[in-house]
């Protein structure tokens, strides 16, 4: 809480800032799209010996408010929510056989919320269009958080067919995953105007945190690269 406290603080003396240098505007914006994280699971083998790589993509969606400071620049608090996922391998696993022969892999769903600051930088602007550079400083904090074990399909000589996969009870690997970290961001926020009030927005973006995923990740950096669309309105 400590740390969202100084999120709230900085956006308003950012604020408070703007009101004796220029007539400020507000922006209200939505958007969501994938996400690709790298180095985004343990990558060296746990105390089971699981071995992990990462699960299918991922999406985010988030809310900002904007202010605007200068004719170039504006300042944006924006909340998002992501789900992520990895998987644990069990072919390196020290675990019995009787384990080993019935579960070949634990996938992991991770959602967190994030708090996100943010500095626009207007490069360029025609009618229709404005380009920002968005550098920004996120505290991302886990909410929940999942895991499922998938049994080895096997064929039932009486009924000759494949039964449905199942799953084991173990979750250790949901937790190779931090409760909450730090990182900092560069967006690429692209606007074309469709009315008076309203704009869509594509936005390219690249994270990289200040700490690895897990903490034997050392000099592997958590990244993890987004492309959102969405809807600003201007008031």
């Amino acid at each position: 809480m400590k740390r969202l406290s100084l999120f709230v603080l900085l956006f308003v003396s950012a604020i408070s800032a703007a009101n004796a240098q220029t007539e400020e505007y507000i922006t209200l914006g939505i958007n969501g799209g994938v996400l690709h994280n790298i180095n985004g699971y343990r990558k060296d083998t746990n105390y089971y010996g699981h071995t992990f790589k990462n699960g299918i993509p991922g999406y985010n969606v988030a809310v900002d408010l904007g202010i605007r400071t200068s004719a170039r620049t504006r300042f944006r608090l924006e909340i998002e929510h992501e789900e992520f996922h990895y998987k644990a391998l069990w072919d390196t696993a020290k675990m019995t056989y009787k384990i080993k022969s019935k579960i070949y892999e634990t996938r992991a769903k991770i959602w967190n919320m994030g708090v996100n600051l943010r500095f626009d930088y207007l490069l360029g602007e025609s009618e229709k269009w404005k380009i920002f550079v968005s550098p920004g400083l996120l505290w991302e904090f886990n909410v929940a958080r999942e895991s499922k074990n998938l049994k080895v399909p096997y064929v039932n000589p009486l009924e000759h067919h494949i039964r449905e996969k199942s799953y084991y009870n173990y979750d250790e690997i949901a937790y190779e995953n931090p409760d909450h970290i730090l990182g900092g961001n560069v967006q690429l926020l692209c606007k074309y105007k469709i009315a008076k009030h309203i704009a869509i927005t594509l936005t390219p973006e690249y994270y990289i945190y200040f700490r690895g995923m897990v903490k034997t990740n050392y000099g592997k950096p958590y990244m993890r690269m987004t492309l959102n669309g969405g809807l600003e309105f201007n008031f």
